[in-house]
């Protein structure tokens, strides 16, 4: 069980504006390039990810994702409808979600810059979370 509230107070703490919401993509691209291809963003110099509109949408999508996720993980039936929502976004993009398990470290290094940081515990708690998060999503024949 990780410490839902610790998680819920660090999302509150996301400053999401447009100029925000596009750095989980610009993470995401930069740490793993061959992910940035199944948006038709391999070209894409990554300090302009987070200016481009279709970023911020996405970016804004996918933080409310990971935002709503804490919560929902106290409760099986809630905790799969949310994982549902990122397994849209996967394949919806042709992401395979073996491709899941390259998401936290991009996810973190957002809330580092736009979350006033990331300290030791609240990484335990998020790492413990995505953990769960592949475990259940490979239970269910997801990957």
């Amino acid at each position: 069980m990780v410490n839902v509230d610790l998680l819920q107070k660090h999302c509150q703490a996301y400053k999401l504006t447009r100029d925000s919401a596009g750095e989980y993509h610009k993470q995401l691209f930069t740490r793993h390039p061959e992910i940035a291809a199944y948006y038709n963003a391999e070209d894409i110099d990554p300090d302009s990810i987070p200016k481009s509109q279709k970023f911020q949408m996405a970016g804004q999508q996918e933080l409310q994702f990971f935002f709503r996720l804490p919560a929902a993980s106290v409760d099986d039936k809630k905790f799969r409808s949310a994982l549902c929502e990122f397994k849209e976004v996967f394949s919806d993009n042709g992401i395979p979600m073996t491709e899941f398990n390259k998401v936290p470290d991009a996810f973190l290094a957002a809330m580092e810059k736009h979350a006033g940081g990331v300290n030791a515990e609240q990484k335990k708690e998020w790492l413990a979370l995505f953990a769960k998060a592949c475990a259940d999503m490979k239970t269910w024949g997801w990957y």
